[in-house]
């Protein structure tokens, strides 16, 4: 395993170098294998108009003293940057290669273990790196070593054709010595990308508040399971039904969390824009201004969301038709959707602190039953074509509305959450934060089960077919399949934020 160390003597600037078989004196000769070169920053371009985009496993995914450091790259030129949660006094590192890493045609990026790039016919057994440890926290201010806990961001460098890789030392930790990300791992840590070309991620659909966000729209009846949140780190993930974690690199406005139906996402960036996924991966900015502290809702190709004007929109990702309902909505709240693209029905808080609904044939309904303030209502459709809408009343109680009757549950709700609603045939499933903190499930044949899973304060759980997702009071993603115990899936969520399924 190729880390680093530092060698601390008095007034003098630690120097990085690579580990071997023993600390080599002033005498010793020249290193014969991989090794720091000298601390040099080698300035890159920036992340460029778009987001950047986000280097998959190991980064995102190693854990190095409690923390997943992330790679970036520029979509539109090959600078790259780290960023990581650091604790006061850490040491963060950007390597960079000395020479040219050359990459088989046609690949465009590749990533290698230190071992790896050391063989001969790559840079050889002596290849040498620079590396940056000047790090920038939330706040802006620029430093050379972690002076408190929290996020950092290592600086934009120039990674064209070289490899590049990050670290992280503790000192006190490691016999002082670096530990960097895919050392061990396959691919490895080191990345190479072989030009300076964007879209090197996945399609970017040029911004427009016109332009159709599926280029490829799912069959109907298709079903593809998806989960999607916002990390501890900001940015939006996504677990497919294999179970495996990516890191879109997208950013996501705090406050906010995304929304999932058939493969596709949408979700509120750090712009305060509407961005779509498609189920394909292409990305678009719709342009369209979202309200502070709202999410947008999903549903066979139709959206809703609260547009920074307080009023109800829905779009068609399909058409890229977009339409302002000319309905109010009550601050802090999100409308919630059923059905698809040609037959679709919203429920959301109105201004006037009522639950209404919408449907897609015109008809607006304002049903006399108010709701809690801050709380935002769940949607399905039965298999017979009937809508069943849960929501919090303003008792604190749970409620359900379906053929224009409202019920009261006598179930009390958590403050500042909401109920999930999910169906299969023409039967229905709450899911809910109670206000003990804990899950809790109830069905329409009458059953009321406390899952004794804590939920973080001021989240929601989400719910499709079997499968209830949510924020445990950990911080962590759980997911729970039927009855089956609750699986941690060791990725942190951004407090206040719930996923979406």
């Amino acid at each position: 395993m190729s880390t680093q160390w530092r060698r601390w003597t008095s007034g003098v600037a630690a120097t990085l170098l690579a580990v071997t078989a023993a600390v080599l004196g002033a005498g010793s000769p020249a290193m014969a294998e991989p090794h720091a070169d000298a601390k040099q920053c080698h300035d890159g371009g920036g992340p460029g108009p778009y987001p950047p985009g986000h280097i998959g496993s190991p980064y995102s995914n190693q854990i190095i003293y409690g923390t997943r450091p992330v790679l970036e790259e520029s979509r539109s030129n090959a600078s790259a940057r780290g960023l990581a949660y650091l604790k006061k006094g850490d040491y963060f590192s950007i390597d960079r290669t000395n020479d040219y890493v050359a990459v088989p045609y046609p690949l465009g990026h590749v990533q290698f273990t230190t071992a790896e790039l050391a063989q001969p016919g790559r840079l050889g057994p002596n290849f040498t790196w620079h590396y940056c440890e000047e790090i920038v926290d939330n706040e802006g201010r620029w430093m050379d070593r972690a002076d408190h806990d929290g996020l950092y961001y290592t600086r934009w460098i120039d990674g064209a054709h070289v490899g590049i890789r990050l670290c992280i030392t503790r000192p006190g930790e490691n016999n002082d010595r670096a530990v960097c990300v895919g050392e061990n791992t396959s691919p490895g840590g080191w990345y190479v990308d072989d030009d300076d070309d964007s879209n090197d991620w996945f399609d970017v659909i040029p911004p427009g508040p016109t332009t159709p966000d599926e280029p490829d729209p799912p069959a109907a009846g298709s079903s593809r399971s998806l989960v999607t949140f916002q990390a501890n780190t900001g940015f939006l993930y996504t677990r497919d039904p294999g179970g495996t974690m990516r890191d879109t690199g997208y950013g996501m406005m705090r406050g906010t969390s995304p929304a999932t139906s058939n493969g596709q996402v949408a979700f509120q960036a750090n712009t305060g824009f509407l961005f779509t996924l498609s189920a394909g991966g292409a990305v678009h900015d719709t342009r369209y201004g979202m309200m502070a502290g709202t999410s947008p809702a999903l549903s066979g190709g139709q959206i809703a969301f609260q547009a920074n004007t307080s009023l109800l929109y829905t779009r068609n990702m399909n058409t890229g038709k977009t339409t302002d309902l000319r309905l109010g909505m009550m601050a802090g709240t999100s409308p919630a959707i059923a059905g698809d693209t040609g037959s679709w029905r919203i429920a959301f808080q109105a201004n006037d602190g009522f639950l209404y609904y919408r449907d897609s044939g015109g008809a607006t309904v304002n049903t006399g039953l108010g709701m809690m303030r801050g709380s935002s209502p769940s949607i399905t459709k039965l298999s017979n074509g009937t809508y069943v809408i849960a929501f919090e009343a303003n008792t604190g109680l749970l409620y359900v509305h379906s053929n224009n009757w409202g019920t009261d549950l006598r179930l009390g709700l958590m403050t500042d959450t909401s109920p999930a609603i999910t169906s299969s045939g023409t039967s229905w499933t709450i899911a809910f934060q109670a206000n003990t903190g804990f899950l809790f499930t109830r069905t329409s044949a009458g059953a009321t089960t406390d899952t004794r899973y804590g939920m973080m304060a001021h989240t929601s759980p989400a719910a499709r077919g079997g499968r209830i997702v949510f924020q445990a009071n950990t911080g962590f993603l759980y997911y729970r399949d039927g009855n089956a115990a609750a699986v941690d899936t060791a990725y942190g969520m951004m407090a206040g934020t719930s996923p979406a399924a």
